[in-house]
């Protein structure tokens, strides 16, 4: 029952994720459901929704193609170095990750882009790179307790 409940939820996650981004274009609110997966140590269902998430994003076209993977391997690098530092469930942790991954987001287009011969916009990219910082802490910290509520709750 347990498992069911666990595939239900994230089921539920990423319809709800898939929707966000879509109203919010270059917003990438499947990176939290990763962090949460990184948080809990919950590696045999990272194995499977991990592949998804990527799988997700390159086709929903928000980045240049081949970026999701980038991006998705500089969010579990980042966090694996603060979580040396830091207790994984604090929510300054969170603060300062979705910092550094607001400047990885930056990071990845701006190497991306010429790779693809792209153009890349400063601007419209550093604005996209705040968002996502800005949004990462409050979506961590919501989604979290409602998981707490839903899931982990027996």
């Amino acid at each position: 029952m347990a498992t069911f409940k666990n595939i239900c939820w994230w089921a539920c996650f990423i319809a709800l994720a898939v929707c966000v981004q879509a109203m919010a274009p270059g917003l990438d609110v499947l990176v939290v459901g990763l962090i949460i997966l990184l948080q809990e140590r919950d590696y045999k269902d990272m194995l499977w929704l991990l592949p998804l998430f990527i799988l997700l994003q390159e086709g929903m076209g928000t980045r240049p193609f081949g970026a999701a993977v980038v991006w998705y391997a500089a969010t579990v690098v980042v966090f694996m170095l603060g979580r040396w530092l830091f207790e994984v469930g604090n929510f300054i942790f969170v603060f300062l990750l979705s910092a550094c991954l607001g400047c990885a987001y930056y990071g990845v287009a701006w190497l991306m882009a010429p790779l693809q011969n792209l153009a890349f916009n400063v601007q419209d990219t550093l604005d996209k790179s705040l968002v996502q910082a800005i949004f990462m802490p409050f979506a961590w910290q919501a989604i979290v307790a409602v998981r707490k509520k839903t899931v982990k709750e027996e």
